[in-house]
């Protein structure tokens, strides 16, 4: 079967819950507020769908302003991971982000989160700061690490 990214509908925002709380289960976003990001100005989403499947295979949602975006979530369901889906999705963020005007792109990953740390650095993603106890997992707190990539004219 064919996978295919395409701009989220607001059709999709139940399942893209969904696969949020699997995802995220400590930091997960509920419908209301996936929807609300996505009104925002300048939000746009994305999601990696497969026919015949009951939830979409991944999610990416991204916020251009004055010259700088921002990724706001980036997920993939636990079954589709390691198959180049995240980096297919932020290549793709990349070229309409640097399309609508951004000069570079930004994001958050959890400090414990060593898949994701990899991707963002083989991606071009360096750190610039921390924000110490910013995620819960459970009554543990985890720094969150900002990273920052330059997009080429």
């Amino acid at each position: 079967m064919t996978r295919r990214l395409r701009a989220i509908d607001l059709v999709d925002i139940g399942a893209l819950a969904r696969l949020h709380a699997e995802c995220f289960p400590d930091d997960r976003w509920d419908a209301k507020a996936l929807a609300e990001l996505l009104a925002m100005a300048g939000a746009s989403g994305y999601l990696v769908e497969e026919p015949g499947t009951a939830l979409p295979l991944g999610l990416i949602l991204d916020l251009t302003m004055a010259g700088d975006a921002e990724i706001l979530t980036l997920a993939v369901a636990p079954e589709a991971r390691r198959q180049g889906l995240a980096q297919w999705m932020l290549t793709d963020s990349f070229e309409r982000v640097r399309a609508a005007g951004a000069r570079s792109i930004r994001l958050e990953v959890a400090a414990d989160n060593a898949a994701a740390r990899r991707l963002y650095e083989r991606c071009g993603f360096r750190p610039v700061g921390r924000r110490r106890g910013y995620y819960r997992r459970g009554s543990a707190t985890i720094d969150a690490l900002l990273l920052r990539r330059a997009l080429a004219e």
